[in-house]
């Protein structure tokens, strides 16, 4: 007789943010970039030929909600598998499976509402089933690398996901404020909705990539270290981007060391670690970012960006910024060798001793 499935909250969690991210993608993908892609003809005043209208291209903000999208879903794998090595490298895969998929579909111009609900269903249940085979995966004979590899993959992926929910609030429309046309008004609202629907989702898998370790008092230092990151970030616009440039990331970099068993002084550490690493990294993934977007545009069929606006695709280079200030962070908190491996074996002794019960220390 099979007894009752249990459901962790992790791959609640994880499930949650698959969810979110492919209802995202499917209204970005077949709602707001078609919306943003230019249309009609326009005609020689002093020939009267006819042409294509291919001014004014602005679907880099489409196209960057897509891809966070997909890397929340990646992050949700990541969660529900715990960070083993094999669920880990599925993920990775699907995601770029995912990544090519959407820009064979912008090329193919997809479109319209129903189109959206069955790019919803698709993408649901892409993510589910990647998930359960990289749970599979993650539990069979040799599986993974051992805990100290999970534990890794934890850290790194919980400080790349920070820094994409910072990442989230850069994206904006090209319109000059105030907008008052209707439409256009009901564009911007539903942007904000998406934009702040990823940023939650994000900071909640970092958040729970970590929350085992938490204690109270390290609990109250990664609240704090997340309230200066949001009032950096906050409104994410004009003035404030420069706080999401500069301040939120370390800010949230240091949230997620700061879950970690270190004493206080190698959070100073992380500091000056990320604070070193951050601006030598925007100044190349500005120029790499702008390489892949506008790659990226061209194979997805669609004309150049607006020359007034810059074809920078801010997903993908949150995305290598997450990592490496996760990377520098980690490489600042990571135990000694001896201790990494004392930690690793504490953490396997359940899992050797599955099904049985926990021996007591003897005391006395």
């Amino acid at each position: 007789m099979i007894g009752p499935v249990r459901i962790s909250w992790q791959a609640v969690v994880g499930g949650l943010s698959g969810v979110t991210a492919a209802a995202v993608w499917a209204l970005s993908l077949a709602i707001y970039q078609p919306f943003m892609q230019p249309s009609g003809f326009w005609a020689d005043p002093q020939t009267g030929a006819s042409f294509p209208e291919l001014a004014g291209n602005n679907t880099y903000w489409p196209r960057d909600v897509r891809q966070l999208a997909i890397l929340l879903a990646l992050a949700g794998v990541i969660l529900i598998v715990d960070g083993r090595i094999r669920g880990v490298v599925t993920g990775a895969v699907a995601t770029g499976a995912w990544l090519i998929a959407d820009l064979w579909l912008d090329r193919v111009d997809i479109s319209g509402q129903a189109a959206a609900a069955w790019l919803g269903v698709g993408g649901g249940l892409g993510f589910f089933a990647t998930a359960l085979v990289g749970a599979r995966l993650s539990t069979g004979r040799g599986a993974g690398r051992g805990p100290v590899a999970s534990a890794a993959a934890k850290d790194l992926a919980a400080g790349t996901a920070a820094v994409l929910a910072v990442t989230s609030t850069l994206i904006t429309t090209p319109w000059d404020e105030p907008v008052t046309r209707p439409d256009l008004v009901r564009v911007e609202d539903a942007l904000l909705a998406i934009k702040s629907g990823l940023v939650v989702m994000f900071a909640v898998v970092a958040v729970s990539l970590v929350a085992r370790r938490l204690t109270t008092a390290r609990a109250w230092l990664v609240a704090a270290f997340v309230v200066v990151a949001a009032l950096a970030a906050w409104p994410g616009s004009g003035a404030a981007s420069y706080g999401s440039l500069l301040v939120a990331p370390i800010a949230v970099s240091l949230a997620v060391a700061a879950a970690r068993d270190v004493p206080l002084g190698r959070l100073v550490a992380v500091a000056g670690a990320c604070s070193v690493t951050l601006p030598l990294s925007l100044l190349i993934l500005y120029f790499g970012g702008t390489a892949a977007g506008g790659a990226m545009t061209s194979l997805a069929g669609n004309p150049p960006v607006n020359g007034a606006d810059t074809d920078l695709s801010i997903a993908l280079a949150g995305l290598a910024l997450g990592l490496l200030l996760a990377l520098a962070g980690y490489g600042a908190t990571r135990p000694a060798r001896g201790d990494a491996g004392a930690s690793g074996r504490e953490r396997a002794r359940p899992d050797a001793a599955a099904g049985q019960p926990a021996a007591e220390e003897k005391t006395g």
